[in-house]
């Protein structure tokens, strides 16, 4: 009898559509700092595509909503 199963859909992330445009590393993940921020300024990232350490929903959630606030503050200073 199973109890439960976990379905998991893949580890390499889509992200050759951004071929030469930001960094990634070998294995395709988009490369952010601890703000989400990618190598071009005010372009930000999150979720399992980017290179955070731990692939899980909640984790991908906490970084999208940290990768928005950056991106509204970066904005809040280019209008300036």
């Amino acid at each position: 009898m199973v109890a439960g199963t976990f379905v998991q859909i893949g580890l390499l992330p889509n992200t050759h559509w951004l071929d030469g445009v930001i960094a990634r590393n070998v294995i395709g993940e988009i490369k952010v700092d601890e703000k989400g921020e990618t190598n071009i300024k005010g372009i930000f990232a999150a979720g399992d595509c980017t290179t955070v350490p731990y692939k899980q929903i909640i984790i991908s959630a906490g970084d999208g909503a940290k990768a928005s606030l950056s991106a509204s503050h970066y904005l809040m200073n280019v209008m300036e």
